[in-house]
């Protein structure tokens, strides 16, 4: 893993980056194609991604379901999931979201920042960040000095440093896994939210991507979502057609379900070929002894 976090403090407006960040990281980390990627933005409060939508579709759309599977797959220090977490909280009630929910297995490529913020429940958060908590912050954290925060990365001036209090961190488990490699062992019955957002127009290739999708179709079924970043909407051309040709449907900004309903004749053959070059590619791959 390569680090260059020299400075502690960052001011790079806000506008030149995708979302508001309670934190800065340069680091690159080996994933299951083999490639060293580059992470950086640990990022909670996003605009492009609203927490009570997507906590209120998520009720709606599992009534029937005694599970309800949450995965963040590029999770980072967290930040995102006590969000959605917060707005589970507040949807589903404390009884239903334990029962239901609970605990949310966040996972990222990253072992430095699942080691040092998650699985030690500490978070930089910043003013908005705090907002979106609205009273619900004391309730859920502690407020510490910045000095605990660990010293691998910057934070922005407006940040201020929070432990999480108990009883809300047992609500998560922290695990580092390329998020390749846990849809591979990833089991759905059509009660899972899979989280991958905002690492994939930064240095995936198109057929990378390809083979993400073919695999996130073989293991996701209907009524499922999928949720993704309005950075990588925005950078990767027709990334929005290529989901629906895999038969998912926008129900809410950036959240997509899955059903197969919505599949196109005229998309088939372009799904087989994908498979049949993602099959290819693994195969190259396989031959050469690559480590994934």
């Amino acid at each position: 893993m390569r680090i260059d976090n020299n400075i502690r403090y960052y001011t790079q407006p806000i506008s030149n980056r995708t979302s508001f960040t309670s934190l800065f990281r340069l680091s690159s980390c080996k994933d299951s194609f083999g490639v060293e990627r580059s992470t950086q933005n640990s990022t909670s409060s996003r605009d492009d991604l609203n927490y009570d939508e997507l906590a209120e579709i998520a009720k709606n759309r599992f009534k029937k379901y005694e599970k309800i599977n949450i995965m963040p797959m590029n999770g980072s220090d967290g930040t995102e999931s006590y969000c959605i977490a917060n707005s589970i909280l507040k949807t589903f009630g404390e009884s239903d979201a334990e029962k239901r929910i609970f605990p949310i297995i966040v996972s990222d490529i990253d072992t430095d920042i699942i080691e040092n913020y998650g699985k030690k429940g500490i978070v930089a958060l910043g003013e908005k960040d705090e907002n979106l908590f609205g009273k619900n912050l004391s309730k859920y954290f502690d407020s510490t000095n910045m000095s605990e925060l660990p010293d691998i990365a910057r934070y922005p001036k407006d940040a201020k440093a929070y432990k999480l209090k108990p009883k809300f961190k047992e609500n998560f488990k922290f695990e580092v896994m390329d998020f390749m490699n846990r849809l591979k062992t990833t089991k759905d019955e059509g009660n899972s939210i899979i989280l991958i957002r905002n690492c994939l127009a930064q240095s995936y290739t198109s057929w990378e991507r390809s083979l993400l999708l073919s695999e996130l179709d073989n293991i996701i079924h209907d009524n499922s979502l999928f949720v993704i970043g309005g950075y990588d909407r925005a950078n990767i051309p027709d990334f929005v057609q290529e989901l629906e040709t895999y038969g998912f449907k926008e129900v809410g900004k950036n959240i997509f379900s899955k059903n197969n309903t919505v599949y196109s004749k005229l998309a088939e053959p372009m799904i087989k070929q994908k498979n049949f070059f993602s099959d290819f590619i693994m195969k190259i791959k396989s031959s050469f002894k690559f480590k994934f």
